[in-house]
């Protein structure tokens, strides 16, 4: 079976995603390296190799290091079919990247305009970056997905991007629901839509992919919401669950809700159903879904407060997570 593995290359990264779940305030407490050294990398890379024939490379902002060309020719020769890249699009050079062995980049949009996905990503010039990168990874013959964070200050123009990205040459698009966690934890209040809210626009814009021939899918949203968008629901690792969930019919392909969610709106949007929707049938789902490696490290968040020790207020470490199951 083919499965796609990931390689971080360090945390750094110019944007400043206001849902990023790996704020660096909170990622400088983890033990490990910020950036792994040479040998690592290379070790890394025969280990992934060994259990998977496809590779991203993830950030942080990769195309920050400028050891990625290299590293993509390497992974090449190691036997990666396919060598992607996660990138926010500002530094990113599609020419030299597809020259060194690039197949395909994964992009994040989360607005149809430069007023809303620059809000998102704090970075003045980003969703201009994107268009343009968008453009240049056409002519250089890469294959492109988007991602798009659902959020409460998006989610009314979600139906927008269909008709933005699709004429543009993207593959597939995915819609995430925020994880609480990194600075999305810390703007929860600002961040993290109530759901009942923000579906119904989700499943709108979904529609619109689906009549504009874009391959959609929508990952972290409880399965009973979406009705027959159940469907193209991508699997991703267990959250939290209500009681309601426990009769569910939907709860052993559903991922729950965060329990800072449930915590802050409670349960009664969720409802158990007597029936599963079973996946779409559809040749492409595997090639393209793998491509959506997910949000990577989730990094606990907790207020700062008076240390009376004189020492720095101790975060909670990073917590394990590959972005959900492994892709069929």
């Amino acid at each position: 079976m083919t499965r796609r593995a990931t390689l971080r290359l360090s945390f750094d990264c110019d944007n400043a995603c206001v849902f990023c779940a790996q704020a660096p305030a909170q990622v400088e407490q983890l033990d490990a390296p910020n950036a792994p050294d040479a040998p690592d990398i290379a070790e890394q890379l025969e280990g992934l190799r060994e259990q998977a024939d496809e590779l991203t490379f993830i950030g942080g902002e990769p195309c920050l290091d400028p050891r990625l060309p290299a590293l993509i020719t390497d992974a090449r020769a190691r036997g990666f079919r396919r060598v992607g890249v996660q990138t926010n699009a500002n530094a990113c050079e599609p020419e030299a990247l597809a020259a060194a062995g690039l197949t395909d980049l994964h992009l994040s949009i989360h607005g149809p305009d430069a007023a809303t996905h620059d809000y998102h990503s704090d970075h003045p010039g980003s969703f201009a970056a994107n268009m343009a990168l968008l453009s240049r990874a056409q002519r250089a013959g890469l294959r492109v997905v988007v991602a798009t964070v659902l959020t409460r200050s998006n989610f009314r123009e979600l139906a927008k991007l269909p008709t933005l990205l699709k004429p543009r040459g993207v593959a597939a698009w995915l819609l995430e629901f925020p994880r609480p966690y990194g600075r999305a934890a810390e703007h929860f209040p600002r961040v993290v839509p109530r759901l009942g809210m923000a579906v119904p626009y989700a499943l709108h814009a979904l529609e619109l992919a689906r009549r504009n021939d874009l391959p959609a899918w929508i990952r972290g949203v409880p399965r009973c919401t979406l009705g027959p968008f159940a469907r193209v629901a991508l699997p991703d690792a267990p959250r939290s669950y209500a009681p309601a969930c426990e009769p569910c019919a939907m709860r052993p392909r559903c991922c729950g809700v965060d329990a800072a969610y449930l915590e802050a709106f409670g349960a009664r949007e969720l409802t158990a159903r007597a029936q599963d929707i079973a996946p779409a049938e559809d040749p492409h789902r595997g090639a393209l879904t793998r491509m959506f490696v997910g949000v990577g490290a989730l990094v606990e968040w907790t207020p700062a407060k008076a240390d009376t020790g004189g020492g720095k207020h101790r975060r909670l470490p990073v917590l394990a997570h590959s972005g959900g199951p492994e892709p069929q």
